[in-house]
């Protein structure tokens, strides 16, 4: 979130500084024009002199005097000669034609269509204007990722979702003394206080002095129309040893303990999607295998698994058992570490294990053809004890567990979403771009053939997406990619008559959607990388504006 944040106010810096710059030009502009109009001083015609004579004879001249007649007056000595004055040389004035006001707005509108500071604005205008497709798109993007998400649940619910086996636990049934006051009401007389002992039945909960777990997670894909979910099959040994606690043990827990009934034991295991489990093999108790039952009962505290009932003899102090599980599950697998000493192994030829749980693993191993696990946990590292009972046994003992998901570096519509987010930048890079072209080579697009481009390139993530829901994302890409680059490249050559513009064109975007890609798949490195590419976007609108200040002069 704080990358997009710090990428879009980037961008929206970048992009305001050429309307800022373009405003400011324009403005500047407007008030020269005006100072310029208002300084001028209207001239009027003057009226011309009659010439000497002209009264005398009754008749009025209406031309005015040349310059050779004014000199003729001027050395003739006759008699009513104008004045030193009049003598002065009349000029013929035109009549000024004052200026309509729709010829300065014709002259106005020409000159903001030469200047460069106008098209600058007009292009980010444009480029502002194509954030609402872009939105538009991410919104689908968001619908879509949606609707893969509900499916993939969906196929998690009917194969199985995110396993966690927890236990086993030995639960050994007792019998304890407790007593008890209450009061009696007399009639006619004082209550009286009654106190009564009776027999109170419950169970000891003991874990395992040594507990392991050695699994194998085999992953596959499954498929429900367009969409796909990854799950896996795992097989899974669980052995291990449970020591009986002695009866000073026991008593120190329960202080009236009575007696201990060892013949009507339960091990219970949970699982949490019981449902997806394809094979148990019997529970093999002391060498001896037992058949297990659906159930958790009387551990209410496991709300799914199965138990199998064990008749104890409690001469033998020390019992090991083994089973083997075969179940099915998506996203991951956890382990509870139920042992005082828990021991979990973990293989599988997934690439991208990703380490959960509260205690990471004390050694692990990955490759590209898969990754192996192993946790060694001591009862210590957990809050809740080796022995108990049910009703002293905290409710959410199994949230101390480790596992591992089967991580998936990255969906087609998690890469789609983030190309997405750099379509400002890059429809802005191209726009600089374009811009530079222009000045360098003289030519000229129109504002509609910025948009048009601007559009194609918000299409590119539109046929990106779907083309991705069927092919590879790599596929995918380069074929959007090298479809809006034909198509824009011929465009901008047709439009600018110029064939090496279009190649020139075609070039750059080629490079832009390579470094966009290059983007989506470094994920640690996808915000230092948008970084430095806004810095050279940066560098490169400081090399194309430095002369700004010296044109407006």
């Amino acid at each position: 979130m704080f990358e997009v944040m710090l990428i879009g106010l980037l961008v929206l810096v970048l992009i305001l500084i050429p309307l800022c710059i373009g405003f400011v030009a324009i403005v500047r502009w407007i008030m020269r024009r005006t100072r310029r109009v208002s300084g001028q001083t209207p001239v009027t015609a003057a009226e011309p002199l009659p010439p000497p004579g002209a009264v005398e004879k009754g008749v009025v001249r209406t031309e005015s005097l040349t310059a050779e007649d004014t000199f003729a007056l001027e050395t003739s000595g006759e008699q009513g000669a104008p004045s030193e004055k009049a003598r002065e040389p009349q000029l013929p004035v035109e009549d000024v034609v004052e200026t309509p006001n729709n010829t300065d707005k014709a002259v106005l509108q020409d000159q903001l269509k030469d200047s460069m500071m106008f098209r600058y604005a007009v292009v980010a205008g444009i480029a502002l204007l194509l954030l609402i497709p872009l939105l538009m798109v991410e919104s689908l993007v968001g619908e879509r990722s949606s609707l893969y998400r509900e499916v993939v649940e969906d196929i998690s619910r009917t194969w199985g979702g995110l396993q966690q086996l927890s236990g086993p636990y030995l639960l050994v049934p007792y019998t304890e003394r407790v007593e008890r006051e209450r009061v009696v009401p007399v009639e006619g007389g004082e209550d009286r206080l009654v106190r009564e002992t009776r027999l109170e039945a419950s169970y000891f909960v003991i874990l395992p002095s040594r507990l392991s777990f050695d699994a194998t997670l085999d992953p596959e894909s499954r498929r429900r129309g367009i969409y796909r979910a990854l799950v896996y099959t795992s097989e899974i040994g669980i052995s291990g040893q449970f020591t009986l606690p002695s009866r000073e043990a026991l008593t120190r827990i329960v202080p009236a303990l009575v007696d201990v009934d060892y013949a009507r034991s339960f091990v219970v295991t949970g699982l949490s999607h019981p449902s997806a489990l394809r094979e148990a093999s019997p529970f093999v108790w002391a060498g001896v295998p037992y058949s297990a039952e659906p159930g958790t009962q009387p551990f209410e505290n496991l709300p799914s698994g199965f138990r199998v009932p064990i008749a104890l003899n409690a001469g033998q102090g020390t019992f090991d058992f083994s089973q083997r599980l075969a179940l099915s599950g998506s996203g991951g697998i956890r382990f509870a570490t139920a042992g005082e000493t828990t021991e979990i192994k973990v293989r599988s030829p997934w690439p991208h294990p990703s380490f959960q749980g509260q205690v990471l693993p004390a050694s692990y191993e990955t490759s590209d053809t898969g990754f192996s696990a192993v946790w060694s946990v001591p009862s210590l590292a957990r809050s809740y004890p080796n022995l108990g009972t049910l009703h002293t046994w905290p409710r959410h003992f199994t949230e101390f567990a480790v596992g591992v998901d089967l991580y998936q570096a990255g969906t087609h519509y998690k890469l789609v979403e983030r190309s997405v987010k750099y379509g400002v930048l890059f429809i802005g890079l191209t726009f600089l771009a374009f811009i530079v072209f222009e000045m360098g080579l003289g030519a000229r697009l129109h504002p509609v053939q910025y948009g048009i481009v601007g559009l194609s390139m918000v299409v590119f993530y539109l046929v990106l997406l779907s083309l991705s829901e069927h092919l590879a994302f790599l596929t995918s890409y380069l074929s959007a990619s090298g479809c809006i680059v034909l198509m824009v490249s011929c465009y901008v050559g047709f439009a600018l008559r110029n064939y090496k513009e279009g190649m020139g064109i075609g070039v750059l975007l080629v490079a832009l959607y390579s470094l966009l890609y290059t983007i989506l798949q470094m994920e640690d490195y996808a915000l230092l990388m948008g970084t430095a590419l806004l810095l050279v976007m940066l560098a490169a609108l400081m090399v194309v504006s430095r002369n700004l200040a010296r044109g407006n002069k």
